[in-house]
């Protein structure tokens, strides 16, 4: 095999290693997408012995299927729920993996709109978030750093395709050492289509929050 035909072999290979990688990062053909029919709310009555107003479930979704699994927890704990929504808009496609790619690589803070809360108002926040280039979409960073979570409950949960939370759970902790975080729950995102709630039930009962009576 001649170098030229060996060149032309890496450079397909490269190719096919970051389209399915684009693909494994982001989920692109396994999205439920966004439903704008899924609204911020407050003081929903929960289905489990947690109070429901000490809890907030608070998310960031670009493709649906992190706010689909937020809209399931929501459901079974109570509370309000808020979306994480960036001032800036993300592109959309292969721009958005080569945009996430750079703000990640930039070390960025991308703003985020006013999400009308007080956390002094909680002891439990689920938050939710896709895994984008092997960790925490930088928005999320931004987030941890706007608020004071110490002596807060923080319980994570993520989508993801095959990097279950890749190490990010350890990541809050390092982000917030004066608060107390509780196993995640990662699930894939091609996974959203179906129904989860059995899978976020058993979850919450692991935690210690059962089903109330």
């Amino acid at each position: 095999m001649n170098k030229k035909v060996i060149t032309v072999v890496l450079v397909i290979a490269i190719i096919i290693v970051i389209v399915v990688g684009g693909f494994l990062l982001f989920g692109s053909s396994r999205n439920v997408g966004i439903d704008n029919n899924i609204k911020n709310q407050d003081d929903k009555v929960g289905k489990t012995t947690l109070d429901s107003d000490k809890v907030l479930v608070v998310y960031f979704s670009e493709t649906g299927n992190t706010q689909k699994l937020a809209q399931e927890i929501y459901e079974q704990v109570g509370g309000d729920f808020r979306r994480i929504e960036p001032v800036k808009a993300y592109p959309t496609g292969q721009e958005l993996f080569d945009y996430t790619k750079e703000e990640r690589d930039n070390n960025e803070r991308p703003k985020f709109k006013d999400l009308n809360i007080n956390l002094d108002d909680y002891d439990y926040i689920f938050v939710g978030y896709p895994m984008w280039w092997y960790t925490l979409p930088m928005i999320m960073y931004t987030f941890f750093d706007t608020y004071d979570f110490a002596g807060k409950t923080i319980i994570p949960f993520n989508t993801h395709e095959g990097s279950g939370d890749g190490g990010t759970y350890e990541t809050i902790k390092e982000f917030e050492p004066d608060a107390t975080v509780l196993d995640g729950l990662p699930i894939r995102g091609g996974d959203m289509s179906s129904d989860q709630t059995e899978t976020v039930k058993e979850w919450l009962k692991g935690l210690g929050f059962d089903e109330s009576n």
